[in-house]
């Protein structure tokens, strides 16, 4: 079987246990969601994917550039203060949570990776580190759903440090009599640069798939709602 990567959303891979705000399918333990509604979507999140819930794991994630390697002898039930998760084991699930962040999934012959980039994790190098433990083979990489780079809208001072990194920074059309053109950073498109950059050899394939978090309902935001739940993407390595 070959390594496969998912992203779900409010309502897929099926409708969840939780209630408003959080419905339905939340998968974050830390959101103030009942908790056993959190561990069933997270079951049934496991269960589409072929998977035992002990195969699939999760991330406390802290807005870093920790990665982590998951082999045979992990166990699910620890949950490690990271903002990656790397794997050479088949079998094995990696998950990372967001609600505006990018999840982004790698999947080479041997490796796969999911790690959890915001704005401090663009930064702090996150995506760099990812690369480097890639590049020992030909790898993809697969951004889910994410605040597109109209609306995420920064302080001046952010978009001129991102400008100086070289990240991508813009003014938003949001702007209306109420609410002043203010800058932007676009992280997509960031961690694409990033990519084409890095690691020109070994890509073979690297896409965002231009879903705004903050744009379509069927995603969990936190910018657009404050409370609210998490989707993920998961990566899977293949046996």
């Amino acid at each position: 079987m070959e390594s496969s990567f998912f992203f779900t959303s409010r309502t897929s891979p099926a409708s969840g246990r939780s209630s408003p705000p959080y419905d339905q399918n939340n998968l974050a333990t830390h959101v103030g969601d009942d908790l056993d509604c959190v561990v069933a979507n997270r079951a049934a999140l496991a269960g589409a994917l072929a998977l035992k819930k002990e195969q699939l794991f999760f991330m406390n994630q802290v807005h870093g550039s920790t990665i982590i390697e998951i082999d045979s002898t992990s166990d699910s039930d620890v949950i490690h203060e990271c903002d990656g998760l790397i794997t050479k084991t088949p079998g094995v699930g990696l998950a990372v949570l967001v609600a505006d962040c990018a999840p982004v999934l790698f999947i080479g012959a041997t490796t796969v990776a999911a790690i959890h980039v915001g704005w401090r994790g663009l930064f702090d190098g996150i995506v760099e580190k990812a690369l480097a433990l890639m590049t020992h083979e030909p790898f993809a990489l697969h951004i889910g759903a994410t605040i597109c780079g109209n609306c995420y809208e920064v302080a001046d001072e952010l978009a001129e440090r991102a400008h100086a990194r070289g990240f991508v920074v813009g003014r938003s059309t949001l702007a209306s009599d109420n609410h002043p053109e203010r800058s932007t950073l676009d992280i997509p498109q960031s961690i694409l640069g990033i990519v084409k950059k890095q690691s020109v050899v070994e890509v073979l394939n690297a896409e965002w798939n231009g879903i705004c978090t903050y744009e379509n309902q069927d995603y969990y935001s936190f910018r657009r709602e404050r409370i609210t739940g998490r989707q993920a993407g998961v990566v899977v390595h293949g046996s």
